[in-house]
């Protein structure tokens, strides 16, 4: 099972996150609320979709035999305007720089393959989670 521990710091609204893993992110608010000292919720979980197609498809791509020298994953989402401002659309456009003739077929299944067979995060939002919580004294 997968899993992060996210520490209030102490300080306004910042959060310091440690993974499993030991790797470790900080999350903040802009100003009032916080201090602006690291990306928001929001963006990190854009990131964290950007990340995980982006290396699918570099895995992919490298199977497949594509002569890709540069990929970039822009994750763009719009939000509802009232609380709790979910995200209701996101696109994700990868960016990519040839090193050669590539096969056009061949390029859109990787990333297709990136995006709907391997990426958990992807997964996650397209097909839906149940999320419960609970409360433990420390």
């Amino acid at each position: 099972m997968a899993k992060v521990t996210a520490r209030w710091s102490g300080h306004k609204v910042k959060f310091d996150i440690e993974s499993a893993s030991g790797h470790t992110a900080s999350v903040d608010e802009a100003p009032i609320f916080g201090d602006d000292e690291a990306m928001r919720p929001t963006e990190m979980l854009l990131g964290a979709l950007g990340s995980c197609t982006g290396l699918n498809a570099v895995l992919l791509l490298k199977k497949f035999k594509q002569p890709f020298k540069s990929l970039a994953v822009e994750v763009e989402g719009e939000q509802e305007k009232d609380w709790p401002r979910r995200f209701t659309k996101i696109e994700i456009t990868f960016v990519i720089g040839w090193d050669g003739k590539h096969d056009k077929d061949e390029v859109d299944h990787a990333l297709d393959m990136a995006c709907n067979r391997y990426c958990p995060i992807h997964a996650t939002l397209s097909r839906g989670t149940e999320i419960t919580h609970r409360r433990r004294d420390a």
